[in-house]
Order: structure tokens, then sequence, then C-alpha cells
């Protein structure tokens, strides 16, 4: 259960923590919280080292406080199965049978699907007038529909509203500090979803598609394909993971635009700006604290003359990171024209993340149709009311905008 007392979960920090951030990174870099019992580094330099440091274990298993699940339960064989709990070695082997799925014909194929489905959500709103709900009708369906078409998973039993539920649930169920009702919702989401996927993972080695799952049976690296349960997992991070984060990105990635019209105007009239500026977007605020995996200490640390001990837990702030004035200039403006190849949005080092071409496609060609449907003069109406905090991560509720002022 989160603590309450943690100035790291109080709501106004969650809302705005930049100023607090800042103030970390200047006097206390390696805070101990202990309400929480964990450490939380901010600072650049600290942040980067430790994403790809050895001495550092993405594993639950050694935290000092690891209670292991039942691995008779599909939690428990999800976390059997995790990339997460690979050694350095496996987590290698790991990857390089799931770039299976990522050869340059699958990656022109996800590209279309991505044009695809950002253009069969985009279409209505070119029609629409009066007020909008941008979440709903376009930022939230978008990424876990393209999940969906690339992974070739059929419309979901029931209606895609609950196969976007179940992968929100998933993922809040990760979140640093979920409650418990987050975490019994998320444990009854993934087995949903896992046993959706090992059926449609069964149906493929019968019948091979153009699709990821294929891709990910039928590999042809070095390496032995991907086992059912390898698979369930890899594609439920996928679903959970990689639908709701683009969701958030593209939320936070039009608030800031919105919040600057002067720099929103310029990508609107220099539209070879827009990967920059997905880029800076997440760079300037992506509505999280810490990167979405913890560490765990595989022996004693020093760093600026705290002593992190074996098996202490540890959050990594990249939102910290990429406000650190020691990289980026006047880190607080936001400018689509800035140089953003040092940000830590997605990690760095051997963990970087697999799904970083695939958001920034998405949140790429999603800022284009929104530039094309959304009149200059419309006008974001959100209220605090529209928003929420899950554990260390805030997220909107809706997102209302009037199409003409």
């Amino acid at each position: 259960m989160p603590n309450p007392d943690s100035p790291l979960l109080a709501p106004d920090f969650v809302r705005d923590p930049h100023a607090g951030l800042e103030r970390l990174r200047k006097e206390e870099p390696v805070l101990w919280d202990e309400a929480l019992g964990w450490w939380f580094v901010t600072r650049y330099d600290d942040v980067k080292c430790f994403l790809s440091d050895p001495r550092l274990s993405k594993n639950s298993v050694h935290a000092n406080d690891h209670t292991p699940s039942d691995p008779d339960t599909f939690i428990g064989r999800f976390e059997s199965s995790s990339v997460l709990n690979q050694t350095p070695e496996g987590h290698r082997i790991w990857r390089s049978r799931v770039a299976a799925g990522f050869t340059p014909r699958a990656v022109r194929r996800m590209e279309q699907q991505v044009r695809d489905v950002v253009e069969e959500f985009a279409a209505p709103l070119r029609e629409a007038t009066g007020r909008i709900d941008i979440l709903a009708s376009f930022a939230d369906p978008i990424p876990n529909t393209v999940i969906a078409r690339i992974a070739g998973i059929p419309p979901f039993p029931g209606d895609e509203s609950r196969f976007r539920g179940l992968a929100q649930d998933v993922l809040r169920r990760y979140v640093f500090f979920a409650d418990e009702a987050n975490i019994r919702r998320g444990d009854a989401a993934l087995e949903e979803l896992a046993e959706w996927i090992l059926k449609l993972t069964e149906d493929r080695r019968t019948e091979r598609r153009e699709d990821l799952i294929s891709d990910l049976i039928y590999n042809e690296t070095e390496h032995p394909p991907m086992l059912d349960d390898e698979i369930m997992v890899f594609i439920t991070s996928l679903i959970s993971a990689g639908s709701e984060t683009t969701t958030l990105g593209a939320c936070h990635m039009l608030r800031h635009l919105f919040d600057h019209p002067d720099e929103f105007a310029r990508v609107r009239s220099d539209q070879t700006l827009i990967p920059n500026a997905v880029r800076e977007a997440l760079r300037y605020d992506f509505g999280s604290l810490a990167a979405v995996t913890p560490r765990y200490a595989l022996e004693d640390i020093e760093l600026h003359g705290k002593i992190i001990r074996r098996g202490d837990s540890i959050m990594l702030s990249p939102a910290s990171a990429n406000r650190d004035d020691s990289v980026f200039p006047d880190p607080h403006r936001f400018d689509v024209t800035r140089d953003t190849r040092e940000a830590l949005t997605f990690g760095n080092g051997p963990h970087y993340c697999l799904g970083a071409n695939l958001a920034m496609q998405e949140l790429s060609f999603m800022l284009e149709a929104i530039i094309e449907f959304l009149p200059e003069d419309a006008v974001l109406a959100q209220v605090d009311e529209d928003w929420e905090q899950v554990g260390i991560m805030r997220r909107p509720l809706r997102m209302p905008i009037d199409l003409s002022s």
C-alpha cells in the first residue's frame, strides 16, 4: 500500500514536480524516502549511468522485501518469463529473438498499419464541430489499436473499449506504489489478456500470418524461437506499456503545444519539426516521475556520500534528468527546435526501450493528423478535475477541446 506520508506521492508534487526536482538535483540528488523505503535518483549523469549499470538489476528477486508470486498463477508465469528477470546474457539473447519481429519488412508493414489506424480515427474528427474529447476519440484508442493490428490480435471479444481497459489496468498494476485496488484489477486483467494471447499463439502455430506473433514463432535467428509463455509476456507487455504510455505521451505532447502557442505555430508552419517536437514534448514532461521499472542494488554502491545497500530499491527519474541544466540549456523552456538527442525518455544502454521507434512513429503521425483537423483557434478546456494520479504517474481522464473560440 502506498505511504501517504511520502513527499514523492504528494498530489501537489506529482501535479507539478519540476521545482521540487530541481531542488533535489542541487541539494539531495540521491534521496532516501523513509516513508517508502526507496532511493530516488535525479541528476542526469547518475540516472544515465544507473540505467545501464551492471551493479543494478531489474529483477525484483534481488530486493530486500521481495515476495515471490505463486508460480501456478498467471502473474507468476508472467514474472518468471519476463525479460526483467533475465541475466545480462539471457537479456541479450531475448532481444535477439524479439528482433525477429522487427525486420525491415516487418517495420514497413507496421508503418503502414500505424498510418491506417491514425487515419481511421482522424477522419471523423475532420467533420467534428463544437467540443470533442480528444482523449476518448483519438489519443486513447489509437495506440491500443496499433498494437492489436501489428500483433495480429483481432477485435477483442465483446468490444475494443474492454481491450483498452484491460491494457490500462495491467500497466497501473505495475506503476510505482499502485494501491491494492489497482493491483487486484491488474492481476485480473493480466489473466484475461494472457489467456487470449496464448490462444492466438496456439492458432499461429498451425496457421502463420503476416503479424508480429507469427514473426516471433517462426524467427530465423541463431537462437530457438520464443516459447508460448515468452510470447504471451512480450505481447502483453507491449499491449499494456506500449499502448498506455503512448496515450500519455500524446496527451502531454498536446498539452505542451497548447500551453506554448508560439511553438505550436512553428510546428504548424514547418511540419519537418514534428519528430523533434514529439521528442521535446516527451523530454519536457511525460507525466511520470520515474522510469517504469525499478532497479535493485546487487552490491553496496556509494553515490554522493550516500551508501545504497545491497538489496535496496531504487527509482531513477528521467523526468528530472531531462530537466538537468548541465545537459539541457534553459531546461524549463519548451523549444521544438532543441537538440533532444541526449534525452533519457526511452532509457539508455542495453535496456533501451524496444518500442521507442514505434512510439515515435505513432506520435509523429498523430501530430500530423492533429495539425490537419484541429483549427488554429481551437482551445484546450481542461481543468484539474480532468486528471487522476496513479502512484507517481499523472494521466488525463478526459481532454476536452473546443474546436472554435
